[in-house]
């Protein structure tokens, strides 16, 4: 059975909010995959979604996140302001329980490279 996410960017040029939706391997760890895959291809962080896009061709654009009522994950991917070189990406993830129609908080805000650090041990960037 597939694990249905949607992932929504934030403060990103070009795109102030982006809502995106894969089909597969929503679960916290999948999403670790993803980014990490994104930050190997381009790990200047004001590019981070340019490279998710790229590095994720099935994902499906949305108007909003409601449009997934299928959604089993949801992560809310920011940037946060600095300069060029002190630009973060921050995580927040929900859960919706199966049965459920509303999202329950399954990690706090954390920048990226803890993200992925919690959720795929042993990944070296």
């Amino acid at each position: 059975m597939a694990t249905r996410a949607v992932y929504s960017f934030t403060g990103f040029p070009g795109a102030p909010v982006r809502h995106l939706y894969l089909h597969h391997d929503g679960y916290p760890t999948g999403a670790a995959w993803r980014f990490t895959t994104a930050l190997r291809e381009q790990q200047e962080m004001g590019a981070f979604l340019a490279a998710f896009l790229s590095t994720q061709p099935g994902a499906e654009p949305l108007e909003a996140p409601e449009q997934a009522a299928d959604a089993d994950y949801r992560y809310q991917v920011q940037l946060l302001a600095g300069d060029a070189a002190g630009a973060q990406v921050q995580v927040q993830c929900w859960r919706r329980l199966p049965g459920s129609s509303s999202w329950q908080p399954r990690c706090r805000p954390m920048p990226l490279a803890r993200f992925i650090r919690r959720f795929l041990p042993g990944d070296p960037l």
